[in-house]
């Protein structure tokens, strides 16, 4: 699997938009009967609108993200500076989108990265810093 960030500019800077994640061709598809949990860990690539080709893609709803138990567990106790750990997984509900899309041969997911932001409790510049 191949994870990259899409990025435009707004207002007066990049940003990331979206964290894309493409199947990869060697190892199959996604296991949609399974939680994908994936490693907030950089650097990551860019993503280019061309790069979709004729793939199918989906958006992953902010209902389909959340943290792994581990984190949630681990968020009781404090960092150094004695605020909470931060996540450093994103989990996805790979067979909540399957019911959704049936039978679809989907390559490519897409996260809104505000939705990630969301669920994980932290913004994209906190993000960046961390794991880039």
């Amino acid at each position: 699997m191949r994870m990259a960030l899409y990025c435009d500019f707004v207002t007066d800077e990049t940003r990331p938009l979206q964290l894309i994640l493409r199947a990869d061709y060697d190892f199959g598809n996604f296991d949609w009967s399974n939680i994908l949990y994936l490693p907030l860990s950089g650097p990551f690539e860019r993503f280019e609108p061309e790069e979709f080709e004729d793939q199918l893609g989906v958006s992953v709803l902010l209902e389909d993200l959340l943290v792994p138990k581990e984190h949630r567990a681990a968020s009781e106790g404090t960092r150094a500076d004695g605020t909470p750990p931060l996540p450093n997984k994103l989990g996805i509900d790979l067979p909540r989108i399957a019911n959704r899309h049936p039978g679809a041969e989907i390559t490519i997911l897409i996260i809104q990265i505000p939705d990630a932001e969301e669920v994980l409790g932290y913004g994209w510049r906190t993000w960046l810093q961390l794991y880039h």
